[in-house]
């Protein structure tokens, strides 16, 4: 058997016609692996820039046909201690049974070793994920039992997939109707209650089928399929948006869209919308698969102000009476046990998701599959953005050591070396860049900018004007370049030269802060600036520290704000951020701290936050008294608690451990430490739980960190069976007295915990549905499971 890789929208439509045969072949293939599902569903991905890639068998030489298709998505997972690992996924599974893919059947057993073994032997990945498989069919225990015993570890997901925490909904279970070949068979075939009610409700319905105002049922076509479209998916969007967020709900409409169109255009979409005069009061979205006579229930919305009659049980029935006419034999609503389903007499089948794990593939070096750089690099460009350094840095290692020779990793990493003070390793890695793009001007003035951080001052010259060599005449990184080579010259003593520099850049970019400070600060060291202008540029350069903060360049932060107080030396909030900015770089003397603290506070004496920052830094000296310390505690207690409010928690875990320090035994101190710890990233549960003991040890009978304990166990898989039924309802009780409190996100916290280790708990189902509406002044939809 041989394996081709098809990866372009153009070699997929040259296999069209070969695709449909096995299609058609392939008994237990469903809509979802159609060629018509598969192309719009990868044209969307390739749109998107999501890679993918379709394995193809044949039986023998290239002259053969295809007998079997597997497409595939590679993604990239992000673990926040292993970093980046590459996954494979079936493509196009949407919310139905997967057949994990397509195949002549005599060719079944040939196919699955084949692929089974390019993919082991061929393709670079860690886990490869098989979600909907339908539960225990012969393929999918063939698949796995053709992976070698020694080489993967096999995970069911279950629960953890399809469980729905706030109404219950098992979307494991596949509700579908196998159709008679007559509507009134069909009808017999439902009890009593449910047949008379599905009469009743299409009488009424067909009695108002008269007059300007009547109901009637009208089918998308081409003239109306982007009104209908529109129908569809705001109803869709109205009913959803305050249980799935508007930004989630709005991204789903937009790809739904897409493939909705493209099924339209291929002729199997089946779109009825239930009208009330001019009104659309419903609509469902239905996929046709002719090759297995199915007809599937894709998506449905309705107008919830719309009280009369009941759109979804006439849409469904007609849709019904739709497939038996057309000679349909199967009506599939697809995953989900809602209640509904069971009223058109629905039968079950049943699907998992497995997941197959490369054997130890955790404690090697994990190498990235190629197509899945791009992603990688966006998530270790993300991490860098928001300054996590550490993550951002084993990232892109892991990055360079599947692909070495990727230019912005080079350069990116280099950056963070040089931050952490790693100078040689930044210097090798931008020499690396320059021998792989000897032109990059940004690189060359990074490597000026290292030269200079040192104190290389003649080096940094030299490489900033080898710079200039290659920049263009206005551009961004020439203005940089202007700025830092007037500052290599002025700390040279080199004033004139460097004042021309600076100049340059104020005319390259006339609006730039940067340089109008940089020139500011130049003419007043020399003595030049009047009053005003020194009480002006003390505010740019104030504004410019915050920024460089920001940025992590708690350098460039200091000498800002020693310049905005040189000018200014009346501006306490100048000397305050001076002072935290050199307690926050280390390098500097307790008393130059205190010294800005001191001065801060002379001039701002009712600042609480100043005045915390002073008895911290007094404290870490050993100058505050036992009465001030206790009174201090609180104080930055409560400004933790105050960061809290703001979900500003790694501030709160800050000021939480500056209380613990001025008070070490205190229990509640210890017990928002812990709850300000895991909120701000899940990396921080083992030193959360340490809290949490160190807070029981301190005060055995406090509940609160008895059960904050219990649920970071239970997040370890390491509670007691016996004891999860207590815990729940600890957590459902504590979640409502933060309810009546006002304090929603600890509620909605404490409810999803009671849910997740019992997920009957139908009070506290109730509970965080009332949180959630009342945080989002929303109502929210529930659905109702069998």
């Amino acid at each position: 058997m041989y394996i081709d890789i098809i990866d372009t929208l153009e070699a997929m439509q040259s296999v069209r016609e070969r695709w449909n045969s096995v299609y058609e072949a392939d008994l237990h293939s469903q809509f979802f692996v159609s060629w018509v599902w598969i192309f719009g569903y990868l044209k969307r991905q390739s749109d998107a820039g999501v890679p993918w890639f379709v394995l193809a068998a044949r039986p023998g030489s290239s002259e053969s046909d295809y007998v079997a298709f597997l497409p595939l998505n590679v993604c990239v997972q992000n673990d926040d201690e292993l970093g980046l690992y590459s996954q494979l996924k079936l493509a196009g599974i949407t919310d139905s049974h997967s057949p994990g893919f397509i195949c002549i059947p005599e060719y079944e057993h040939d196919a699955t070793a084949a692929f089974v073994a390019y993919l082991q032997h061929q393709e670079t990945w860690s886990v490869f994920e098989l979600q909907h498989m339908q539960k225990d069919s012969p393929r999918l225990l063939h698949v796995l039992n053709s992976f070698p015993a020694n080489q993967v570890k096999i995970v069911e997901m279950g629960d953890r997939v399809y469980k729905d925490e706030l109404d219950a909904i098992d979307n494991s279970i596949c509700p579908y109707i196998p159709l008679p070949t007559d509507w009134e068979e069909y009808l017999q075939s439902l009890g009593a209650s449910t047949r008379k009610n599905i009469r009743k409700k299409l009488k009424r319905f067909l009695q108002q089928s008269d007059g300007p105002d009547g109901c009637y049922i009208a089918s998308a076509n081409e003239a109306n399929i982007e009104r209908y479209l529109d129908i569809l998916l705001g109803f869709w969007q109205a009913n959803w948006e305050s249980r799935k967020g508007a930004k989630h709900c709005s991204m789903v409409a937009d790809s739904w869209r897409f493939l909705l169109r493209h099924c339209f255009n291929h002729h199997c979409l089946y779109l009825p919308i239930l009208w009330h005069g001019d009104r659309p009061v419903g609509a469902i979205a239905h996929f046709i698969d002719r090759s297995h006579q199915s007809l599937l229930s894709f998506v449905s919305a309705r107008d919830e102000t719309f009280t009369d009659l009941s759109p979804g049980l006439i849409l469904h029935s007609e849709a019904i009476r739709y497939a038996i006419q057309n000679g349909f034999r199967v009506y599939d609503f697809l995953m989900g046990n809602e209640a509904y389903k069971y009223s058109f007499g629905a039968q079950e089948h049943y699907i998992t998701t497995v997941v197959i794990h490369r054997k130890d593939w955790i404690h090697q070096d994990i190498i990235l599959n190629p197509r899945s750089i791009p992603e990688a690099i966006t998530i270790a460009e993300i991490y860098h953005r928001e300054n996590h350094l550490d993550e951002a840095k084993k990232r892109y290692q892991q990055i360079l050591a599947s692909q070495p020779e990727q230019p912005a990793v080079l350069y990116s990493l280099a950056v963070i070396m040089q931050r952490e003070g790693d100078y040689p390793a930044a210097e090798a890695l931008l020499k690396q860049l320059l021998e792989i793009q000897p032109t990059n001007t940004r690189v060359w003035f990074s490597l000026g900018t290292l030269y200079q951080q040192q104190g290389q001052l003649t080096a940094a010259i030299s490489t900033y004007k080898q710079a200039l060599r290659t920049a263009p005449e206005a551009d961004v990184v020439t203005l940089a370049i202007y700025h830092n080579l007037g500052y290599a010259l002025q700390q040279q003593g080199n004033w004139d030269e460097a004042i021309e520099y600076y100049q340059s850049a104020r005319e390259l970019a006339p609006d730039c802060a940067e340089a109008e400070a940089m020139w500011a600060n130049a003419l007043h060291a020399q003595g030049r600036l009047s009053t005003e202008e020194k009480e002006r540029y003390a505010a740019v350069n104030y504004a410019l520290g915050h920024k460089r903060w920001r940025a992590g360049d708690i350098k460039a932060a200091i000498e800002y704000y020693r310049q905005a107080v040189a000018m200014r030396p009346d501006w306490a909030e100048a000397h305050y951020n001076l002072g935290l900015a050199l307690q926050e770089s280390e390098e500097w003397a307790w008393d130059d701290v205190i010294a800005c603290y001191r001065q801060a506070q002379t001039l701002a004496p009712d600042s609480t936050e100043i005045d915390v920052s002073l008895a911290n830094a007094l404290f870490a000296q050993g100058k505050l008294s036992p009465e001030k310390q206790s009174f201090y505690a609180v104080v930055t207690y409560d400004l933790g608690h105050q960061y809290r409010q703001r979900d500003n928690w790694e501030t709160a875990a800050q000021y939480y451990r500056k209380a613990i320090a001025l008070k070490p035994d205190w229990a509640e101190a210890y017990h928002s430490l812990g709850l300000a710890l895991q909120k701000a990233s899940s990396s921080n549960l083992d030193e959360a739980i340490a809290c949490y003991q160190k807070a029981q040890a301190l005060e055995p009978d406090f509940l609160k960190a008895d059960v904050s304990l219990a649920n970071a166990c239970f997040a370890r898989g390491k509670l007691p069976a016996e004891k999860l039924a207590d815990y729940a309802a600890l957590n459902h009780d504590l979640g409502y007295q933060y309810q009546q409190l006002g304090d929603l996100e600890l509620a909605i916290d404490h409810y999803r915990q009671a849910i997740a280790m019992e997920p009957n708990l139908i009070e506290a189902r109730d509970n965080l549905r009332l949180a959630l509406q009342k945080q989002g002044n929303v109502q929210i939809k529930v659905s109702v499971a069998k």
